[in-house]
């Protein structure tokens, strides 16, 4: 469909309650990591106030349907820019109780190679069984030569991302801190040498000591 978001029927409007599909794309989103992300990013083409009641619907489906809304709201939460609606959803999450948002993974990092050529994959846990991952990989001489960020994904996919990184690359688990020091000095020299830093690295600025860049997109879906 086409034309400006505010013109489109909101995903609220879908059947609701018990077995209605909004009450079942909530359901989805508390436990998929795609349902999530395409709840997501349906919820940000919408205007704020149309965001104002995607909110409202969650909470009224999720108590409908029986379960806690607080991972679905916190999906909401990490695309939503406009500062009353975030702090809408931050107090719907607050009213129930945060039910849902206890990570059940563990952060981990695996690495490959040396600071001559090498890579990484960072893996931070988000809420339930869902988490960020960042990967990494460069040459010396080029730099920073794939960079791969993904805001939400499901913790038993999260490896899955190697895939997309030199083939050549071994990687072997290893503990976070010797994966922040390997990859560190490569960061600051391609943001040297390139003036600002690889996609998604801003998310995780704070592993590496670098102050993140402003108003940069790192979803991949701007």
């Amino acid at each position: 469909m086409s034309g400006d978001p505010r013109d489109r029927p909101s995903v609220a409007k879908a059947t609701r309650g018990s077995a209605g599909a909004f009450g079942a794309l909530v359901i989805a989103a508390a436990r998929d990591s795609e349902a999530a992300r395409g709840l997501a990013l349906a919820y940000a083409a919408l205007d704020a106030q149309g965001r104002w009641q995607i909110v409202d619907a969650v909470v009224a489906d999720a108590r409908a349907e029986g379960i806690s809304p607080c991972a679905v709201l916190a999906s909401l939460l990490s695309v939503e820019e406009d500062t009353d609606v975030a702090r809408h959803i931050a107090d719907a999450i607050s009213e129930a109780g945060g039910s849902g948002l206890e990570a059940t993974t563990r952060p981990r990092a695996l690495a490959a190679g040396d600071d001559e050529a090498g890579g990484i994959i960072l893996v931070r846990p988000l809420h339930g069984t869902f988490v960020e991952v960042l990967a990494l990989a460069w040459k010396r001489d080029l730099g920073v030569t794939h960079a791969l960020f993904d805001p939400m994904v499901h913790d038993g996919d999260a490896l899955n991302h190697k895939a997309s990184l030199p083939p050549d690359l071994r990687f072997e688990s290893v503990p976070i801190a010797f994966a922040i020091d390997l990859v560190t000095p490569v960061l600051w020299t391609h943001r040297r040498q390139n003036g600002a830093l690889p996609p998604g690295v801003n998310r995780f600025a704070d592993l590496f000591s670098i102050a993140p860049e402003p108003d940069v997109d790192v979803s991949g879906h701007g």
